[in-house]
């Protein structure tokens, strides 16, 4: 029977760019493949080992390139041992600017992936133990990622490396940001990579007419335009001023646009590239000591108008517990135990990131401190961009983003990594399938799920409908104090 892949599957594999099936290959599977390319190495795809062959064919492979890519897919690299080869640590991939050949969208229930990547593990890979690594989410990214990010010399904190178990099948998006570091385990890990295109986007060498005599006949400017000089991979330039050609110094990409970076904009390009790809942004240490003094202090003064509301786990084992406290009227409270919180509503840090992410002319909501103690349940997932509603779109249009509600959570207490609260699915917003009922609870998480730490003092700010986003139960002895704050745009009643 062929493999199809699940619901659970289709919405990883969108909303993140890459999907890892665990254990598809038995061990003794991984055992002859492991000895047989030991013995033979690498030998190109004109004379295909026992063991390339065989993963080459493998049945869920093929069928989930099938699924993903089309009928008419085409082995466009491989067989590839994936390592480290030079002294740099630079990723390839993204989707700024977009590269037709190597897209990936969905639309409609049907879903176009020009470029897969499929990775075969045939050892164990760690946590930490270098290798392939990638940014999920970033196969739809908007905003051009940062050079830093790009040439390695910083992760943003969105670099992951997938833990992979020997026997695992990993299938990723081309266009998602990925690259190869170097190994930092005594071992290096095995792993076997074929490359997969969609039947027009093709790159591989592919059987070509040979070029007519009267080629030689034509100038330089009319021969790059000939077909059959490569593409789509990047050639010599041709530029025109709409009367006469001129052809560039060696080959690249042109494509003009009528955007210009606006240098008095104010917006970090870095925060802009984290917001688009993550659907959150975390600000670091907006609130100083006096400020978390005086909201502490004002929340102890106010205990005994903190109520606890039902449990909104849903019935999730993994999420239960006790009902979440909850301090309202902050904005109402005695002097001076208002004025840490009105203090809140017009921070210049927040009103900086809610301009240019909503345009101005948004309105506070509503606003409340969440006082969780050790034991308090946590929240199912909820909200997300599937389907669309005004409430919960996220749009960038003519280098602006447009959102129509964001949530803004104030972190009055440190928040570990064990701790619980907040969670969130990074590239949710863009999600083109609902999500899976196994998430919802929790039950069913796989790799997509966030746990943000945070510092006292710092600020998250994150899509309130369109970002898919929840809480783990509450498990540290030192309560959760955030005060969550809900803006609305001028375009929402």
């Amino acid at each position: 029977m062929e493999y199809r892949m699940t619901p659970e599957e289709d919405y990883v594999f969108d909303v993140s760019g890459y999907l890892i099936l665990k254990k598809v290959l038995s061990q003794d599977e991984v055992n002859r493949h492991r000895a047989s390319i030991e013995a033979k190495g690498s030998s190109g795809q004109s004379a295909l080992s026992d063991a390339f062959q065989n993963l080459r064919d493998h049945p869920a492979l093929v069928s989930c390139v099938r699924q993903l890519v089309g009928e008419n897919a085409i082995l466009d690299r491989g067989p590839c041992l994936l390592k480290h080869e030079d002294q740099n640590l630079s990723l390839n991939g993204g989707n700024e600017p977009r590269e037709a050949s190597r897209s990936y969208y969905q639309k409609n229930q049907v879903r176009f992936c020009q470029g897969l990547k499929a990775v075969w593990a045939l050892s164990d890979l760690n946590p930490g133990d270098g290798g392939l690594v990638l940014v999920p989410a970033s196969h739809k990214g908007q905003v051009a990622p940062p050079p830093e990010l790009l040439n390695g010399t910083e992760d943003l904190g969105v670099v992951n490396q997938p833990s992979l178990e020997a026997g695992d099948l990993l299938l990723l998006v081309e266009s998602l940001i990925h690259g190869v570091q170097p190994c930092k385990s005594n071992a290096t890990p095995l792993l076997v990579a074929f490359e997969y295109s969609a039947e027009k986007a093709a790159r591989g060498s592919k059987p070509k007419d040979p070029p007519p005599d009267w080629l030689d006949e034509l100038n330089p400017e009319q021969k790059v335009v000939m077909a059959g000089s490569g593409q789509p991979d990047a050639a010599t330039i041709l530029k025109s001023n709409g009367r006469s050609c001129v052809l560039e110094n060696g080959a690249g990409v042109y494509h003009p646009s009528t955007l210009a970076p606006d240098p008095d904009c104010g917006i970090d390009s870095r925060e802009f590239f984290l917001w688009d790809l993550c659907g959150h942004l975390v600000l670091r240490n907006v609130m100083d000591s006096g400020w978390l003094a005086s909201a502490n202090s004002a929340i102890d003064a106010s205990s005994d108008r903190i109520k606890v509301g039902g449990s909104p786990a849903n019935g999730s084992n993994i999420l239960g517990g006790t009902g979440v406290p909850s301090l309202h009227g902050l904005l109402e409270l005695p002097k001076p135990h208002c004025d840490p919180f009105r203090k809140m509503i017009a921070d210049p840090a927040v009103v900086q990131r809610l301009t240019w992410m909503m345009g101005s002319g948004f309105l506070l909501r509503n606003i409340r401190a969440i006082c969780s103690v050790k034991g308090t349940a946590g929240h199912r997932l909820h909200s997300g961009a599937e389907p669309v509603r005004p409430s919960n779109g996220y749009l960038m249009q003519n280098g602006r983003a447009y959102c129509e509600a964001v949530n803004v959570a104030w972190q009055l207490h440190e928040v570990g990594p064990a701790d619980g609260g907040f969670m969130c699915i990074p590239g949710s917003h863009r999600a083109g399938y609902p999500l899976p009922p196994s998430f919802i609870n929790c039950d069913e998480t796989r790799y997509v799920i966030r746990h943000v730490e945070l510092a006292a003092g710092d600020v998250v700010l994150f899509l309130a409908g369109a970002q898919t986003h929840g809480a783990y139960p509450w498990t540290s002895d030192k309560g959760r104090r955030a005060v969550l704050i809900g803006y609305g745009s001028r375009n929402m009643a």
